[in-house]
């Protein structure tokens, strides 16, 4: 498994991993890939919780200007 801060970046691995389970005949490795595709799937949901959190919660329109760099 790989990390990446962009939830995009897992969803895209669990789609595959879900073509994968789907196109298997094998019981293990569906099995498997059902896993993987579910962990990537918690992976994005992590990821988009932690771009919410970046978001500042004082949305004063004094620290709006200043937070522009100017």
């Amino acid at each position: 498994m790989f990390d990446s801060p962009d939830a995009q970046a897992y969803i895209e691995r669990a789609e595959m991993h879900e073509q994968l389970a789907a196109t298997t005949s094998d019981a293990p490795a569906r099995k498997m890939h059902q896993a993987m595709a579910e962990a990537y799937r918690r992976k994005a949901e992590e990821a988009n919780g932690r771009m919410i959190q970046a978001i500042p919660l004082d949305t004063t329109p004094s620290r709006l200007v200043l937070s522009g760099g100017v």
